[in-house]
């Protein structure tokens, strides 16, 4: 599975992916028309996403964002409360559709292996790039809900991490020098370095695949060759 034959099979179109965020929340919004449901979400987001970049989640207004959206107070209110509810939409909704999209992945190719994981996770990233950094970037300002709802997500990602990490394991495909919890820890950050610092590896020459490669050449070389590693545990 290469980054194009992804887009192709599971990239969602705006309309998909709004509508899926409509029926995710679909209780608590005052609109129960769904056209006018899911273009509106789409405009607020996209707006929140605009202005959060700009000058910061914390630091933005509902009267700002009711200006950029082009929505009014009233049209604002029926949809979200206040900004905090609105930022927990993003985050549950993306971890939702992160495992949604890696357990669709994983079935339909019969495979639930480490590299279809990773793949999809640093894919969907590309794809989905305003809505990651949000979620990373404003995680400093979350509310005790939010900050639920974010290690949430984390932890479902890295128990799919784990999981497999373990299989491999117990088949002897993987050494056991290192918890698969260790290595499932260690691997997120190379997860979040493609979507943070993107223009670091296109001022490199580097595609996403020759990333995902790198990624995985990285961790299953930790994971298959214990190496020195025994030396430096018995130090």
């Amino acid at each position: 599975m290469d980054y194009q034959s992804f887009c192709q099979q599971y990239q969602p179109s705006k309309k998909e992916l709004f509508t899926q965020f409509y029926h995710f929340f679909k209780d608590k919004f005052s609109v129960k028309n769904e056209r006018i449901a899911v273009e509106k979400l789409a405009t607020i987001i996209e707006a929140t996403f605009k202005l959060s970049a700009n000058q910061s989640f914390a630091n933005m207004s509902l009267r700002q964002l009711s200006k950029e959206s082009g929505l009014s107070m009233g049209g604002l209110y029926a949809y979200i409360q206040n900004k905090q509810q609105l930022s927990l939409f993003i985050h549950e909704f993306l971890s939702y559709f992160v495992i949604k999209t890696i357990n669709q992945v994983t079935n339909n190719k019969g495979c639930n292996n480490l590299e279809c994981i990773i793949k999809t996770h640093i894919y969907l990233s590309e794809l989905l790039q305003p809505w990651f950094f949000f979620a990373f970037m404003e995680s400093k300002n979350l509310s005790r809900d939010e900050i639920k709802a974010a290690i949430q997500s984390d932890l479902l990602m890295e128990s799919k991490l784990i999981e497999v990490i373990k299989c491999g394991q117990q088949e002897e495909i993987y050494s056991t020098i290192l918890k698969a919890e260790t290595v499932a820890s260690l691997t997120k950050p190379l997860l979040s370095e493609w979507y943070l610092k993107r223009w670091k590896y296109k001022k490199r020459g580097m595609s996403i695949d020759q990333y995902c490669l790198a990624v995985m050449i990285f961790i299953e070389r930790g994971l298959s060759s214990p190496h020195s590693l025994t030396e430096l545990e018995q130090s």
